[in-house]
């Protein structure tokens, strides 16, 4: 008789912390290779290529997705000489595959707020519109946060094609960060931010 995976992993569990997570070992240890063997390569290859600070410097720690589905994650980011402003998140099931993106664009109190305002509320990101926050104490006053995800059952594409748009994803996030640099961002790019963001951050 096969053995009971469950009643295996439940041995493992501490019993401190008032709560398991159990995970299918076979179905994590096929998704943790999909990520560390078929798609870290090219991720880190985009970190390295970006002339950004990034994380993870080394092999990242793969984790638990809470889904309808067993899911593992990895999380990665680029950062300039203040802070990140770009994060990333691969994440697979045996299900599907999916690529969530966020963009932090920090701008100086001097800001004009009617750039502010274009920008949060631009009709194309109806659908999942950027943040605001306000950041009294530090150097960048504003910051405006981007969220975007995109994912797709397997046999959709093939590997290549989330290759490609890990890349694309790098890409515009950094295209994006060049525009509004030193925390500045004029009135007249603001049209060449916003059509450089749709590449990524969906616009209905």
């Amino acid at each position: 008789m096969e053995k009971n995976w469950v009643l295996e992993e439940a041995k493992k569990a501490d019993l401190r912390k008032g709560y398991i997570i159990l995970e299918n070992p076979e179905i994590r240890r096929y998704l943790d290779d999909l990520l560390l063997k078929e798609y870290w390569p090219s991720i880190w290859s985009n970190l390295e290529d970006s002339d950004y600070n990034y994380h993870p410097q080394d092999t990242p720690e793969t984790e638990f997705e809470r889904k309808h589905v067993l899911t593992r994650s990895l999380t990665f980011m680029l950062l300039d000489e203040r802070k990140a402003f770009f994060r990333g998140k691969l994440s697979c099931s045996i299900e599907h595959w999916m690529i969530e993106s966020e963009h932090f664009l920090s701008l100086s109190k001097d800001t004009d707020p009617q750039i502010i305002f274009e920008i949060l509320g631009n009709s194309r990101f109806v659908g999942y519109p950027p943040e605001l926050s306000i950041d009294k104490a530090g150097d960048d006053f504003y910051q405006i946060t981007f969220h975007a995800g995109k994912g797709e059952g397997w046999g959709m594409h093939g590997e290549q094609y989330i290759v490609e748009r890990i890349k694309k994803v790098f890409d515009i996030n950094i295209a994006m960060h060049k525009l509004s640099s030193e925390g500045v961002i004029s009135a007249s790019r603001v049209g060449e931010l916003l059509t450089t963001a749709y590449e990524v951050y969906e616009a209905y």
